[in-house]
This record gives C-alpha cells, sequence and structure tokens, in this order.
C-alpha cells in the first residue's frame, strides 16, 4: 500500500470523526430517557463521620454499648440492663437495626448485630444474641418475620436466614424460663 494513500486515509477519518461525533451527541440527548429503578439510591451514605448520628437518630428502646464501621461491615451492640425486657421488645430493636443497615443505606453489606446482658453491679457483660446479617441474604420477609415473632422462640428459619445465635442465657432467662 502507498504510504501516501495510508496518511490520506487517516487525514479522512479524523476529519469525518471531527463531523460525525459532535452530531451523533447531539442526538443522543434527543432520544427518550428510561429511568432504572433500583433498591437504595437515595439512603444514608455510612461513614466514621456520621455513624454516632445516623445511629443516634434510630428509636432503639435498648440502649447502643458500641457501634463500629469498616469497610461496609456495621458492628453493634444493644445492651440490655435489668430484667424488665420481653424477647419481643429485644426482636423489634433487632429489626430496626437491620431496616436501617439494609433500608436506610447505601453502602452496609453486613451488619454484625449482638444484643448484651450488661450488670452495672458486677461490671460484666454476657451475650444474649448475636447475627450476622448479610445484605445479599436480607429479604423484608424475614425483617417483619423478626418484628412479629413476639414473645416466642425465633424460628429456624430466621435463624439461618439471618445466621442468629442464642446464648444458654438466652434461652434459660428468656424462652425457657
Amino acid at each position: 500500500m502507498n504510504r501516501g494513500w495510508l496518511i490520506g486515509m487517516v487525514l479522512l477519518v479524523t476529519a469525518a470523526s471531527a463531523v460525525i461525533l459532535p452530531q451523533m451527541a447531539a442526538l443522543e440527548a434527543a432520544l427518550p430517557q428510561h429511568a432504572v429503578e433500583t433498591l437504595g439510591g437515595d439512603g444514608t451514605i455510612l461513614a466514621d463521620e456520621n455513624i454516632v448520628d445516623a445511629l443516634s437518630s434510630l428509636p432503639f428502646s435498648l440502649d447502643i454499648g458500641s457501634a463500629g464501621w469498616k469497610n461496609g461491615v456495621l458492628s453493634l451492640d444493644l445492651k440490655v440492663t435489668g430484667n424488665d425486657h420481653e424477647p419481643e421488645e429485644l426482636y423489634r430493636n433487632m429489626a430496626l437495626a437491620v431496616s436501617f443497615a439494609f433500608q436506610e443505606t447505601d453502602n452496609v453489606n453486613q451488619l454484625l448485630l449482638r444484643i448484651v446482658a450488661e450488670d452495672k453491679w458486677l461490671d460484666s457483660r454476657r451475650l444474649l444474641l448475636a447475627g450476622d446479617i448479610r445484605r445479599t441474604e436480607w429479604s423484608l420477609r424475614l425483617q417483619e418475620l423478626l418484628q412479629t415473632t413476639g414473645n416466642r422462640p425465633l424460628p429456624e428459619v430466621l435463624k439461618e436466614g439471618f445466621r442468629i445465635s442464642e446464648s444458654e442465657l438466652w434461652r434459660k432467662q428468656f424462652i425457657y424460663p
């Protein structure tokens, strides 16, 4: 192939691109746009700077013992003090935490949730319930089941879906006293 011919083709393609590409961009703007519905998108972006404000705005009936945020994982301990708590209250607080993590935020991928009994007199903490809930396995159905279980033992489907484990203390003090 002739070298002059090759240079001519390159110049022709370059000139054509300079004329055609702006016209294509104007055409694209005139095309109808289709909305895509996604889950989330308008939620809070959780970060170290706003975790305290975000969690303190939630109407928990239990006190927050500790909270942590790292790489898409929200760790949350809720404290039980005293003997005047029913399982239903604890389940509702857990459901509230799950709702916040997966319905109100866009960047929580995993919620490590613990319900801890705290004895101020003995300065001790004992685990009652623990959950390892992941966004990819979360469902509104399981969240609603958690919220409406009442004072009954947790159904197995819920324990499996939200990876909830119960301590012996939980079973003795709250479920089978």
